[in-house]
């Protein structure tokens, strides 16, 4: 089944309702369905064929969804391209991609155009010069199109990382994987036609196009596109529209907090969704005595789809700082020692692996990177997280840091995450990233970067941490910082913290 014909579906079963809002308009369902349809038609006229690459170089909007659904139904894969990305790196992934067309806005198409990418043929332009018309292109189109017949198996979609790391890697999702994604979050979370929802996160991220986006498509459920993040429009969208579910990022809810929730009437809301990073114990009843709702935590990659463990509105029992337990429904999971590949006991600290439906098949054009992220254990092909993490006697998982950001003091290892946790029990403490420095005899020293209220001082955070730390694992240096680097997902940035300090 090729996933984009959801959107047929959902025409035929709520035609009249409303679908999708951005800034700038608003369709229903039965108008969705027609301009994806016209869209695919458009890519076809043009030439593109099933399994070309088709880039999206646009904002969180309506324009994006029929541009990626009609690249889908047309049998295309569609990609986005991080908003983020200028020049050499929009360059990159344009080539890795191998992409023939793109589609974007008018106040992005001199960046493509100027990079003049040898496979790319088609330029199409929402609201400006050069290219294609995307308002000509889907205003002459015949609004009907027959989905092209895909594999479960077959490529759905691209989705490339941040690059934070390294060069941006091409994550593919096939058809199978999107199903599964959507059905496993669609069942824990109870959605259908009646949600209502926000999308802030951005679409280039699987946060915004497989969390919020392509599931709640699947059942009719309305969608409200902000294309940047804003805490005041993000509260005043929610309020406007009886917005029931928004899912963010840790930071977007410190943002609205600080920024205030009073004077917004939220009572449609009924629980808020957070993931892409750890959310600090310390904030969680913050958040919901401030928003009168439950907040659940989740977590994913961009390699599970993301769907991998969640908690549930109606779980039985909720623990603080659990990503939830697993999705079993549409995965398996593992967890080992990452030295030995032996699995660890309940409560033990081990690596992350996942199997099932909604792992990705690999990397588009990276075998080397696929033999590195894959193991195979009892018959089965495991893709490893790099995040270190436990499991409680009930199921429940914790994840306790990356392995790359662990921190490895005199021969001790320390997890960031269990000291920032501690310096945001701190009165006043906004924000907080800890990071490993080089020490000429420790190798490392901890390191607290802090954002935090005039009245806070190197000495509370020191003497706090000492009261509830054992002393290797005690900041040597804490500095003070007006704002903490983010990433294009609004995660804290340690890449860039330690290259600052």
């Amino acid at each position: 089944m090729n996933f984009a014909t959801y959107a047929d579906t959902m025409a035929r079963n709520y035609p009249e309702r409303p679908a999708m809002s951005d800034r700038t308009r608003e369709v229903t369902f039965a108008e969705l369905s027609g301009e994806v349809d016209a869209v695919a038609n458009a890519l076809e006229d043009l030439g593109v064929d099933a399994g070309d690459r088709v880039a999206l170089y646009l904002p969180n909007s309506i324009a994006f969804m029929t541009s990626y659904l009609g690249a889908m139904k047309r049998g295309a894969i569609p990609f986005p391209i991080n908003m983020r990305f200028q020049g050499e790196e929009v360059r990159y992934v344009l080539d890795d991609s191998e992409a023939v067309a793109v589609v974007t806005h008018g106040q992005f198409e001199d960046v493509i155009a100027e990079l003049d990418v040898p496979s790319v043929e088609h330029l199409v332009v929402a609201d400006g010069d050069r290219g294609h018309s995307y308002r000509d292109l889907v205003g002459a189109a015949d609004k009907r199109y027959d989905a092209h017949p895909r594999k479960e198996d077959e490529l759905a979609e691209l989705v490339y990382t941040s690059g934070t790391t390294g060069r941006p890697k091409g994550v593919k999702h096939t058809h199978r994987n999107l199903q599964a994604n959507a059905r496993g979050l669609v069942e824990a979370m109870g959605w259908s036609q009646h949600t209502v929802t926000l999308t802030v996160c951005p679409l280039f991220h699987v946060s915004g196009l497989n969390v919020t986006t392509t599931p709640l498509l699947t059942v009719g459920a309305e969608n409200h596109f902000l294309p940047q993040w804003d805490p005041e429009t993000a509260l005043e969208t929610m309020a406007v529209r009886d917005v029931t579910y928004a899912f963010f990022i840790p930071t977007m809810v410190i943002d609205m907090l600080e920024h205030g929730v009073e004077g917004y009437d939220l009572s449609a809301l009924e629980e808020i969704g957070v993931g892409g990073s750890p959310m600090p114990k310390e904030r969680i009843e913050t958040v919901e005595e401030a928003f009168d709702v439950t907040l659940l935590e989740g977590y994913g990659m961009t390699e599970t789809t993301p769907l991998a463990a969640i908690n549930r509105p109606d779980q039985a029992v909720r623990k603080a700082g659990s990503i939830g337990p697993p999705a079993y429904e549409v995965v398996d999971v593992r967890i080992e020692d990452p030295e030995t590949g032996e699995t660890v006991g309940t409560d033990e600290k081990g690596e992350l692996l996942w199997h099932g439906d909604t792992v990705t098949p690999g990397y588009y054009g990276m075998p080397a990177k696929n033999e590195e992220a894959f193991v195979e254990r009892d018959g089965k092909r495991w893709l490893r997280s790099g995040d270190i993490a436990r499991m409680d006697e009930d199921g429940h998982l914790f994840v306790e840091d990356r392995i790359d950001d662990m921190i490895i003091t005199g021969g001790e290892n320390v997890y960031p995450r269990e000291i920032e946790d501690v310096i945001y029990e701190l009165d006043g403490v906004v924000e907080v990233g800890v990071i490993g420095t080089p020490h000429d005899r420790l190798g490392e020293t901890v390191t607290a970067v802090v954002v935090a209220e005039d009245e806070v001082t190197a000495d509370d955070v020191e003497a706090h941490c000492r009261e509830r730390l054992t002393d290797h694992k005690v900041p040597r240096r804490i500095e003070f910082v007006e704002e903490l680097p983010k990433t294009s997902t609004r995660k804290i940035d340690k890449v860039s913290l330690r290259e600052e300090f």
